[in-house]
């Protein structure tokens, strides 16, 4: 019986010894594993981050050479008219001379909404910001549209330059479609800033009620570009914690926003 005793201590203490070696074999491979894990979870977050940042670089690039195409073309029209100038005036002239004075008003009534095509609404400290107000307004312009801008310096440093082009662009577009279905066809666009807070308010003149008819400002045939894109604008709004208000007031459809 003692010999089996220790038959079976000798075995226990092989089996704990083998157990023992498992056991910090087993650990070290989790911890081998963790520090791997750890170094690709590092990895990929590295890359995320680089990824960001060229995307951010490529947005940036590409609002760049938007905009040097679109000094490009208003610098040619001034060119153009500048060389027309002449001809426009001696035309005018010769209206006046014969007593023609309804033609030269005319005239330069045609002259003056060619000049105004080419107006720049905006030239401050931030070029993504000039890029697209010039861009959207005279787009506006073009579709007849009445319009009144205030925009100050407001640089929005910590926006990404792709969240604050989807949120502005996205915002003019719906503010432009939704004039352009009215009666009234304005637009008012007002960038400013208050108390270290960013405000972004745009009205547009409405005919009916969109938030009576749409009040969740689905995209719809009937609503054409209230509810475009306004999904995407709230979730850049609530990424950056800051407040967005719809409203309508006066035959205005209006979106408030305040960032900062």
């Amino acid at each position: 019986m003692e010999i089996l005793a220790g038959i079976l201590a000798g075995i226990a203490l092989v089996l704990a010894g083998l157990w023992i070696r498992e056991f910090k074999k087993r650990k070290k491979m989790e911890d081998t594993y963790h520090s791997q894990d750890e170094m690709l979870t590092r990895q990929v977050a590295d890359n995320l981050d680089m990824e960001k940042q060229l995307k951010d670089m490529t947005a940036d690039y590409e609002n760049q050479q938007n905009m040097a195409e679109e000094i490009k073309r208003i610098q040619q029209q001034i060119r153009s008219l500048k060389h027309d100038m002449k001809n426009h005036t001696l035309v005018i002239l010769s209206y006046l001379e014969e007593e023609k004075t309804e033609e030269a008003k005319q005239y330069a009534g045609e002259l003056l909404d060619e000049l105004n095509k080419m107006y720049t609404y905006v030239n401050v400290g931030n070029s993504l910001l000039n890029h697209i107000i010039n861009q959207k307004l005279s787009q506006a312009k073009e579709a007849g549209l009445e319009i009144k801008a205030e925009i100050e310096n407001c640089l929005f440093s910590y926006m990404d330059s792709v969240d604050f082009s989807a949120m502005l662009n996205n915002l003019l577009d719906n503010a432009i479609a939704g004039a352009k279905g009215s009666k009234e066809k304005t637009l008012e666009v007002s960038i400013s800033s208050k108390k270290g807070f960013d405000l972004i308010t745009i009205k547009n003149s409405i005919d009916v009620s969109v938030l009576e008819n749409n009040p969740d400002l689905q995209s719809t045939k009937e609503e054409a570009g209230h509810g475009l894109g306004m999904k995407q604008i709230r979730s850049i709004v609530e990424k950056y914690n800051g407040n967005i208000d719809i409203s309508e007031k006066n035959h205005k459809f209006i979106v408030s926003i305040m960032l900062g």
